[in-house]
């Protein structure tokens, strides 16, 4: 088989992780001396059983709970030997040009013999050895080589390999997940353990996944219907809302249409009572005019005696007009009536109106609510007994299919609906309602 024997493959060995097969990663101490990746602990921690973790290398048991200790001169080792093989790894790929470097070579051509492209096809898991098209006829061909197993060409065959024993792995324990060798299974480390071969585990656990899958795709199908029936009560309620925003606009304009006629009603009533309580007052006011047109008259014509310095012509002006002026200053002055207004007739007017207004209002909005919430109303006609008896027939029969179908989804959704019902009732309980209170008064 065609392995690197250099330092650098020793080195490399050195830093691959027992559990994982990779270069370490966050090396961290067991108890028993041997170094391991952290998620690979972590992983064998989970699977350990009893609180004790035994180790891959020694089968040395510890407790879980034992602080492990990182290798901090290890991890910048294993760091610094990655880089420089990813830099090799760069460099080899830009100056190679037979082979691309995920191809591996034919452990039986020679090295120089380039003209024949010596690429394995495939790789003897039993003779450990990785052969081209033409080295392979006879693995395919002679009964001799019936029972070797054939895989994809493999470049390094340490990741088949059990470190420990230094064979091919060719079990597989179930219970603590790992893969075995025939020493493995020989030392009595997995006794009492479910441990079968390779291709019998793939065959359980790839019948495993079709369930799985099976499951899966129906859960798919369910989820894509879910979503259906949501995207169409989606568009139901979208259009359930823009029907109603469509019938409250029409109902604001209506009822302010009908506000309007209310209000201009009212008004047109108010003016005709104003004009027939105004014709009194105007009255009174005309002769309370007259009553101050006789006083200022009075007032001039003693003020004009009074400046009179010819005691001639005082005389004469105060024989003439005195008597005059003294007849209507006893002339009594207009009081009229205390100001009373009679809105009984303008409150029963207005209360009609109202009234009328109200019930209006009333109709259009119990219109607006019934098309609303579609409320039908209760002179509903009665169900035939033998109807009734054929429905719940039929939905005996649906409900007994979807129970023989679906048992799991509808305990699950019965649970969840008992929840919901449960917070519902604590909910209703702690909720008290207010009274409502009538504010409204009449002026």
């Amino acid at each position: 088989m065609a392995t690197s024997s250099g330092d650098s493959s020793i080195l490399e060995e050195e830093l691959t992780c027992p559990v994982c097969l990779d270069l370490y990663r966050d090396p961290h101490l067991l108890p028993c001396g041997h170094n391991f990746c952290l998620p690979c602990l972590r992983r064998l921690k989970t699977r350990s059983a009893h609180g004790q973790l035994r180790c891959p290398e020694c089968r040395q048991s510890h407790r879980s709970s034992v602080t492990w200790q990182k290798n901090f001169k290890l991890a910048n080792i294993a760091d610094s030997f990655r880089r420089r093989g990813q830099s090799e790894h760069s460099s080899h790929s830009r100056s190679s040009l037979s082979h691309t470097p995920t191809e591996v070579r034919c452990d039986y051509c020679p090295i120089n013999e380039v003209e024949n492209d010596p690429k394995a096809v495939k790789t003897c898991l039993k003779c450990e050895v990785s052969m081209c098209q033409k080295h392979v006829q006879p693995h395919l061909e002679l009964p001799a080589f019936r029972e070797h197993p054939l895989v994809e060409p493999l470049n390094d065959m340490r990741k088949r390999k059990c470190m420990e024993h230094d064979e091919m792995f060719r079990y597989y324990c179930l219970d603590e997940r790992l893969l075995l060798c025939n020493a493995c299974t020989i030392e009595g480390t997995h006794n009492g353990h479910s441990v079968k071969t390779l291709k019998n585990a793939m065959k359980d656990l790839k019948l495993h996944l079709d369930i799985q899958l099976h499951k899966v795709n129906r859960k798919i199908v369910r989820a894509e219907k879910n979503r259906q029936e949501q995207k169409e009560i989606e568009r139901q309620n979208k259009a359930y809302l823009d029907d109603t925003d469509q019938q409250l606009d029409s109902f604001r304009e209506t009822s302010i249409a009908h506000l309007d006629a209310f209000l201009a009603s009212v008004r047109e009533c108010i003016h005709t009572y104003e004009v027939e309580q105004g014709g009194g007052v105007q009255q009174n006011l005309a002769r309370i005019a007259q009553d101050q047109t006789h006083l200022l008259e009075v007032h001039s014509g003693l003020e004009r005696f009074l400046k009179e310095s010819d005691p001639f012509q005082f005389i004469r002006d105060y024989n003439s007009s005195a008597k005059r002026y003294r007849r209507l200053l006893r002339k009594p002055l207009f009081f009229p009536d205390e100001p009373t207004v009679d809105t009984e007739p303008l409150y029963e007017i207005m209360e009609g109106k109202m009234a009328e207004f109200i019930a209006e209002l009333r109709q259009h909005t119990s219109t607006l609510i019934s098309s609303v919430c579609h409320f039908e109303g209760d002179g509903e006609e009665e169900v035939d007994e033998d109807d009734e008896e054929s429905f719940e027939d039929d939905y005996n029969d649906s409900a007994s299919e979807v129970e023989d179908e679906e048992e799991e989804e509808m305990r699950s959704e019965e649970e969840e609906e008992q929840n919901h019902s449960t917070g519902q009732e604590s909910a209703d309980e702690e909720y008290t309602p207010e009274e409502d209170e009538d504010d409204e008064e009449d002026d």
